[in-house]
């Protein structure tokens, strides 16, 4: 999770070619704090304490067992309600991002100031990197070789679940690939995914994160792209310069195979693109 070799992707390099004031308090996540942004990760896209981030929901939703893009139930003893193989299935997932991207990219945060962990954690790439085949065997044997939604045999807990989930996945999965060869063919910034910690929300950390690509992009010339789900996060990003390419709904006419509807939240998976600043390539 640490610098690459290039210096495109050593986020220590990158870091201190910004102004003090725009990389306060962001760090190279280390290798060895993996469990540390797991925790992170965990907390703020499963819905723990706050509203689960949408795509990640929708594709693991038959193993949640409560209602759909809502959080997780709150137990007496402070902890929050998540069964077993849907957090399994979201681990696999996360360590697979976080090695992607240690290959690929950039794993930045920022840590708490009141304790061991990070209240941010953001997985971004520069341009001129992707992920080809190689990178995702190597990730795929890091993370597990064999997802948990594929470890199930027939007539165990969750089985068919399990096939539903692995359902969604190959739609969903398939369709971000697609979003982004359509919306961004150009050289970009790639914002792969960016979570606060639902005890740090609404503090301008995930701002700060982002702010740290666009700059940049911006020095670069360069777009910044993602992908997002729902109108709540689309206005969000728009707020922060960001423009829609395209919506793409997901897995219309599986709704049998995956177990419920088709993915058309906000019109599906949205591509969205911010320019670059006109001003930083004066």
């Amino acid at each position: 999770m640490g610098a690459g070799v290039s210096k495109k992707r050593d986020g220590k390099l990158l870091l201190q070619s910004l102004p003090e004031e725009q990389r306060e308090g962001i760090v190279v996540v280390p290798p060895e704090d993996e469990e540390l942004a797991l925790t992170t990760m965990r907390r703020s896209f499963c819905g723990h304490g706050a509203p689960p981030e949408f795509l990640f929901d929708y594709m693991f939703w038959p193993l949640k067992g409560h209602e759909l893009f809502k959080p997780l139930p709150q137990q007496s003893d402070g902890s929050f309600q998540q069964h077993p193989d849907h957090w399994a299935c979201h681990r696999w997932f996360f360590r697979y991002c976080l090695r992607e991207m240690a290959l690929t990219g950039l794993v930045v945060g920022i840590k708490k100031q009141d304790g061991e962990g990070y209240d941010a954690v953001m997985l971004c790439r520069p341009p001129g990197f992707h992920d080809g085949f190689v990178t995702q065997l190597r990730a795929a044997k890091y993370a597990g070789l064999t997802p948990p939604w594929e470890s199930k045999k027939k007539g165990e807990e969750n089985a068919d679940k399990c096939d539903q989930v692995k359902a969604r996945m190959e739609g969903c999965t398939s369709m971000m690939s697609k979003c982004h060869k359509e919306c961004a063919p150009e050289k970009h910034w790639y914002v792969y995914m960016l979570q606060v910690d639902p005890s740090a929300q609404y503090k301008g950390l995930g701002t700060r994160l982002l702010n740290f690509v666009t700059t940049l992009a911006d020095r670069e010339g360069v777009p910044t792209y993602l992908e997002t789900v729902g109108d709540p996060l689309v206005s969000m990003y728009e707020k922060k310069g960001f423009k829609v390419v395209k919506k793409y709904p997901c897995l219309v006419g599986m709704e049998d195979k995956i177990g419920g509807p088709a993915l058309t939240e906000g019109g599906g998976l949205t591509g969205m693109k911010r320019p670059p600043s006109k001003q930083a390539g004066a």
